[in-house]
């Protein structure tokens, strides 16, 4: 998106296997929660003393009030304790603000994954499977720890550092590290980098408690865009 309890992972015996299946059910929601932290930022800061993560909240402030859709291209790499190579998988995204995302990835199978304010449908078309389920709860749970937050609040529930990353050009590198134990049970470490500019995501990474972590790395990403029609819709099972 993610943290802590809203994201519902897998058994590692899963993995063993499915590893493909099982580590891309949290895909959608992973998305979902990253986005999710940056849509945050729209909300001015109460805190006193004012820093980089502060100003970032700032002017994301701004450009949040314009952006309605996003599309982009996105390689997501799964490493697994349990895997002797990640899995590096391609598609397309396609956002509509709040809440409504469509993955669709193409590499290394065909998968189509849509997510809403209260469900989760992943469709395998060469398996023929299909997985839906209701995430009306887990997206309460993403409000209550980044949507209703202002920076000041969110340092009480993560360590928040801020910098500039010199490895990847003009870009923000945000690590947010979860203090309390609720969430630390389904996530280590988030750490997100937003182009200096645009200040939209361009990577995302997340370590979890057994060692496993997941990065996106979104290309070509272009804001407000009409969205063809029918692009959410959730086909009859």
């Amino acid at each position: 998106m993610y943290p802590g309890t809203f994201m519902t992972r897998p058994r590692r015996s899963h993995i063993t296997s499915s590893p493909v299946l099982s580590m891309k059910r949290r895909s959608g929601r992973v998305f979902l929660h990253a986005l999710a932290v940056v849509v945050a930022a729209s909300t001015p800061s109460a805190s006193a003393a004012r820093d980089l993560f502060d100003e970032v909240y700032a002017r994301v402030q701004q450009q949040e009030a314009r952006l309605r859709t996003l599309h982009a291209r996105f390689t997501e790499t799964t490493d697994s304790t349990l895997l002797k190579d990640p899995i590096v998988a391609t598609g397309t995204l396609v956002a509509e603000w709040p809440t409504r995302i469509r993955l669709e990835y193409a590499v290394p199978e065909r998968r189509t994954i849509l997510v809403d304010e209260r469900r989760l449908v992943m469709i395998t078309p060469g398996r023929r499977e299909r997985f839906d389920r209701d995430i009306g709860t887990a997206q309460k749970r993403v409000r209550k720890y980044f949507l209703d937050k202002n920076p000041e609040e969110l340092r009480r529930a993560f360590a928040i550092t801020a910098t500039r990353d010199p490895r990847l050009q003009d870009a923000y590198r945000l690590v947010m590290l979860p203090q309390r134990k609720q969430i630390r049970e389904g996530l280590t470490e988030l750490h997100l980098w937003l182009d200096a500019g645009t200040l939209f995501i361009r990577r995302m990474m997340m370590i979890f408690p057994d060692g496993d972590r997941r990065t996106f790395d979104l290309q070509d990403v272009r804001i407000n865009e009409p969205v063809a029609p029918g692009v959410f819709d959730v086909p009859a099972p």
